[in-house]
């Protein structure tokens, strides 16, 4: 139960800051390319984090890489209030960038040492995405989101105390894992181009919404359903078959993302969410349990996986404004451009149903 408490802090916390810094950036001045770069000094920086404590993981104690995490965590997500420039509220973010990339690779590592249900651990995660979401619009006080950040990160470091360590048996690697990636290129590639072609229409999707009629409150309840159904989904994802697991979820993401492309109301974008949420449920938890399964530097093959989510949703940030902006230009209407955006993303995950094999390993 403490392990699920740890995730749902963490992921909480993540979450709660990940909806709000835009608006804080946007209160010291921040221009919205300022905004978009400060997004994407927070995802580099959780990027290189994920990859270099993915491989420490498998060489050090697992337990102490996540008490180095969360109390960096706890440290740099409070001084995040104390921001007065986008320039330092930039600098600030990419530490706690790095401190957070730090805990994922490792976490699921450490879980599965322990001989834990994967699905129902990752599934307290989307759990977490949504208490975020709520609690954040309860507080509505960006110091006070940024000050119980800091908070369930501490509260992290806590829960940790009193379970058992994990002495990992060194592995000799090269520096930058290429056997690795090699192995797992399969899973990498088209987990990169699904989720990059993703976070291109999650960058617009509030707009999406609002141009459709939604009101800020409708906004939040549509982007809550697809975390709670996570956490159901989830927890009920038990099979020897990792790999069909894959495979379903990108095609139920490119029905997901090409539904949007035809809604003319808001409330039509309930199917699309309900779709997404069993993409996501299925892809990940199959993505994980398959690296696990046939690597035995399991922390490494984590946190390559964790770092191909951050650097996606970078791309996929920047592909999705870019997109947009452009289409705009055509003479495009707002609601064609966006629908141009959620096209490109079912594309992206059509190419990943494709191109994914899952007989790769077999035939190694």
């Amino acid at each position: 139960m403490r392990l699920n408490l740890i995730q749902l802090f963490t992921n909480s916390s993540t979450f709660m800051c990940l909806i709000y810094i835009p608006l804080f950036a946007e209160q010291l001045g921040a221009t919205h390319t300022q905004i978009g770069i400060i997004g994407a000094v927070y995802g580099i920086a959780l990027f290189i984090s994920s990859y270099m404590f993915g491989r420490a993981a498998d060489v050090h104690s697992q337990r102490m890489l996540l008490y180095i995490s969360f109390a960096t965590s706890a440290l740099f997500f409070f001084f995040q209030m104390f921001a007065t420039t986008p320039q330092n509220l930039a600098f600030i973010r990419a530490l706690a960038g790095f401190s957070a990339g730090m805990f994922p690779p490792v976490l699921i590592s450490y879980v599965h040492s322990l001989k834990k249900d994967i699905g129902k651990f990752s599934s307290f995660g989307a759990l977490g995405w949504t208490a975020g979401a709520l609690i954040a619009g309860i507080i509505a006080n960006l110091k006070g989101i940024f000050f119980l950040s800091s908070m369930f990160f501490l509260m992290s470091f806590i829960l940790l105390v009193r379970l058992p360590d994990i002495h990992s048996t060194k592995q000799k690697q090269s520096l930058f894992s290429i056997e690795t990636i090699k192995k797992n290129w399969n899973i990498y590639i088209t987990y990169f181009t699904r989720h990059a072609g993703a976070c291109s229409v999650w960058i617009i999707f509030p707009l999406y919404l609002k141009a459709l009629g939604a009101q800020e409150l409708v906004i939040g309840l549509i982007y809550a359903i697809n975390p709670i159904l996570q956490f159901f989904f989830m927890q009920r994802l038990k099979t020897d078959n990792s790999e069909k697991l894959i495979k379903i979820g990108y095609l139920a993401s490119t029905v997901a993302f090409a539904s949007l492309c035809f809604v003319t109301a808001y409330y039509q974008v309930v199917f699309s969410m309900i779709a997404v949420a069993v993409s996501w449920s299925f892809m990940y938890v199959g993505s994980v349990l398959t690296l696990l399964k046939h690597n035995t530097d399991k922390g490494t093959s984590i946190g390559l996986l964790t770092a191909v989510i951050s650097i996606a949703s970078v791309f996929g940030s920047f592909i999705g404004g870019g997109l947009y902006d452009v289409t705009g230009g055509l003479f495009l209407t707002q609601i064609e451009s966006y629908r141009i955006v959620c096209g490109f993303a079912s594309v992206c995950s059509a190419l990943s149903f494709i191109f994914y094999k899952p007989s790769y390993y077999e035939s190694r």
